[in-house]
């Protein structure tokens, strides 16, 4: 049975990233824990998912009412760190530049039709702006005109979304947990985790931690917020896997820069195509990204469980040469004007996936004092400001309808979250890497 930690404890949350330190400054605000965290990297870790030039901040969640309800809760606190930010004299870290969803054939799909009722209902009508013609989609936004051409013909515009810059967010969040008091322990043996520190007499009793450099940490209770690496670190019993996902970057000329800065974040029919893009930002990138239902997965040789394999450790990995035809093919119509410029950046970015696309916030049902809080199944980011307070309710063992949604669930039958049914990366059937004359423009 579940304990919550009494006043006093400690403890330890392996992962600063989006989740772990979202959690850290949660607890650390109560001023009645002593809150750890480890991570194997200085802050932000360069293979996290978190660590990145933007993500998508929107609360358009098709009939998923919950992920809209904690988005928009996010949202007043994204604006809360700008505000934090420009007193310190900095950057903003959230750009409301709006999110245009684009539907195709003149019809939205079953998530745009679902997003839009469920935000009037939710009191937000105001946020929206169809566009219901080519036209009007041309007229506001003539950089795609080409792309409206193509079929994507109608669209709507949440105005109140937009993207955030995710690695900056990760950086502010950090500051706000070191004035906190949260303490960090990082580096490759020091910050490493290697594996739980259990009782000897019951192996079911968490002690706390052991890092790579042999010691042992105790705490009262570990959290797991290792994001991808969850699953290769503890026994999740199918309920993640790490997959990963294609990230690319363009550097459009000067011109063509011009038109794409001052744009919104854009969803070409992404419950169809998977494809979305951010306004070129002011490195002068243009970012695109790829997510897609079931992902690459790397399996590890030991036990065939799924490991991200990242930059961090192979410098020279790129993308899939299948998923960059794919990309390049699906380009050609969603954004033509890509099929002219070299990919000039790109990265397999790495997703911890639950078995239903939820998080998996939760006590182990095998262990006693550890929490796993993961799953973000690529789409976590948006939440950062806010999740961390919802993960505090579950290791209080506060009842709430997220805390009962991100429960530990059952594996369906016949449909486990295997590898079997993904593409493997470093397959010579597809999944090898592209070669840097292989990203470059091809016409």
């Amino acid at each position: 049975m579940f304990t919550p930690p009494k006043p006093g404890s400690k403890i330890i949350i392996v992962g600063g990233g989006c989740f772990g330190l979202s959690t850290a400054y949660a607890l650390a605000l109560k001023k009645k824990y002593e809150v750890v965290v480890y991570d194997r990297q200085p802050i932000p870790a360069p293979d996290a998912a978190s660590s990145d030039i933007n993500k998508c901040v929107r609360y358009d969640y098709g009939d998923q009412l919950l992920y809209m309800r904690l988005t928009m809760e996010a949202m007043s606190h994204w604006h809360q760190w700008n505000k934090e930010r420009a007193a310190e004299n900095d950057t903003p870290v959230f750009h409301p530049s709006g999110v245009l969803i684009m539907g195709y054939q003149g019809k939205y799909g079953p998530y745009e039709e679902q997003s839009m009722q469920a935000i009037r209902e939710a009191g937000y009508g105001h946020a929206i702006e169809q566009l219901l013609t080519p036209e009007a989609i041309v007229e506001q936004y003539p950089q795609f005109e080409q792309t409206v051409k193509n079929g994507y013909n109608i669209a709507y515009l949440n105005k109140e979304g937009g993207w955030c810059n995710s690695s900056e967010s990760v950086k502010h969040l950090h500051g706000k947990c070191v004035k906190e008091g949260v303490r960090f322990v990082v580096g490759q043996e020091q910050g490493c985790f290697q594996r739980l520190w259990v009782d000897d007499s019951n192996s079911t009793t968490v002690k706390g931690i052991i890092t790579k450099d042999g010691n042992q940490h105790a705490a009262d209770m570990v959290v797991m917020a290792s994001g991808a690496w969850t699953a290769s670190l503890v026994d999740v019993q199918d309920q993640l896997l790490a997959t990963g996902h294609v990230v690319m970057h363009f550097r459009p000329d000067e011109s063509t820069r011009q038109t794409m800065t001052d744009q919104p974040v854009w969803c070409a029919d992404i419950a169809r195509t998977g494809y979305y893009g951010f306004p070129v930002n002011s490195n002068g990138i243009l970012k695109i990204a790829h997510h897609f239902n079931k992902g690459y997965v790397h399996p590890r040789a030991t036990d065939g469980v799924s490991i991200p394999r990242t930059q961090v450790d192979h410098s020279k990995d790129t993308i899939p040469i299948d998923g960059l035809e794919h990309a390049r093919t699906a380009l050609a119509e969603i954004l033509p004007m890509t099929s002219k410029m070299d990919i000039t950046y790109s990265r397999v970015c790495w997703y911890s996936d639950s078995i239903d696309g939820g998080f998996l916030i939760s006590p182990h049902p095998s262990y006693d004092n550890l929490v796993i809080a993961s799953g973000d199944s690529g789409h976590g980011m948006k939440m950062m400001p806010v999740i961390g307070f919802k993960i505090r309710d579950v290791i209080e063992g506060v009842d709430s309808d997220y805390t009962r949604a991100w429960a530990w669930r059952a594996t369906p039958k016949n449909e486990p979250n295997s590898k079997d049914t993904h593409a493997t990366l470093g397959d010579e059937q597809g999944g090898r890497f592209a070669t840097k004359e292989e990203l470059r423009a091809q016409s």
